[in-house]
């Protein structure tokens, strides 16, 4: 992409008071508060003619946040996170550092444009939506198209911005939040608010060090320092795999992803299987009979492994002692 858009935060405050902010310092660019009612754009933030300095969103504190409400935000859709006011924050947060963060502020816009009362105001402000975003979300040509057509009218048509919003969604559902899920500025946050009990339970429970987010994480940079992180990424990706179980194409197309990356011969991520699970799994992915339990076998087989000798080696490291000691009981 040649250029990409400008950050928009919107608010809830009248919708006939609208207005575009171009700031002229560094320190209005910055500004976490616009004036009400206002949509703020921050000039050229995307433009590679002109070198400005994008300043990050501010981070959503911990205040008021327990640990299963933020760990809620990784499960389910995209939904989870932006319907909850710190974890869109935090969504937010990475969407900027993703480079990225246009999707959102588009759908924001979207939102805010759907609210407005009067039509001439909403025709003007929709021209802005298109002039700000048209170069830096990606959409097909069809939604583009259907997109420009909706400005160009006197009488806004809400319908025919209806694909472009679909499209950014599934992008973030798709593409964005599934990479928000594994990060480490979401882990970090999840992290500060990890009760040392939960972690504690982790040596009673190998189920609970896995079903942890926090857990995971520690025990993947573990499996790395003894060359076996492969089996803790295969297991993640069929957590992925089952997850979609719904989407008849994206099981199937994540089924051949886990067999080239982790069940191929020679692959830099290997992970062994018996001989016959292996082939039971190829054979069913050639015949496209790929459902639910196509990994069932792999995933028993890999579990037991991990269970065994890396889990008690973590309960004894320092990766796990040092940060039990930085946990504390609420």
């Amino acid at each position: 992409r040649k250029s990409r858009s400008a950050s928009v935060n919107s608010n809830n405050s009248h919708p006939n008071d609208v207005t575009l902010q171009v700031p002229t310092s560094k320190s209005a660019a910055t500004s976490p508060t616009p004036s009400a009612g206002s949509i703020y754009f921050i000039a050229g933030m995307f433009d590679g003619k002109e070198k400005v300095n994008r300043e990050q969103p501010p981070m959503p504190t911990t205040e008021g946040v327990e640990y299963p409400r933020a760990a809620s935000w990784a499960a389910g859709n995209c939904a989870n996170v932006l319907n909850d006011e710190k974890g869109k924050q935090l969504f937010r947060v990475f969407l900027f550092q993703s480079l990225a963060e246009e999707n959102l502020s588009f759908l924001e816009a979207m939102d805010k444009l759907k609210k407005m009362k009067s039509g001439d105001e909403k025709v003007a402000f929709a021209k802005e939506i298109l002039e700000t975003y048209q170069a830096s979300i990606n959409l097909s040509s069809s939604s583009m198209k259907s997109l420009r057509n909706a400005v160009a009218s006197e009488t806004l048509d809400m319908e025919e911005f209806a694909p472009a919003i679909k499209e950014v969604k599934r992008l973030l559902e798709n593409d964005q939040f599934p990479r928000f899920r594994r990060s480490e500025l979401y882990l970090q946050y999840l992290e500060e608010l990890l009760p040392r009990n939960y972690a504690e339970k982790w040596a009673q429970s190998f189920e609970s060090l896995l079903g942890n987010h926090v857990g995971r994480h520690h025990f993947r940079i573990f499996l790395r320092s003894i060359h076996a992180e492969e089996n803790l990424r295969f297991w993640e990706a069929v957590v992925e795999f089952r997850s979609s179980r719904h989407k008849a194409n994206a099981m199937n197309n994540l089924g051949r992803v886990i067999l080239s990356t982790y069940l191929a011969e020679g692959t830099a991520n290997e992970v062994f299987l018996p001989f016959g699970v292996r082939q039971v799994i190829e054979r069913r992915i050639h015949d496209n009979h790929i459902d639910i339990s196509l990994f069932d076998e792999a995933i028993k087989h890999v579990e037991q492994v991990l269970r065994n000798d890396p889990y008690v080696r973590f309960l004894q490291s320092a990766q796990y002692i040092d940060l039990l000691g930085k946990l504390r009981n609420p």
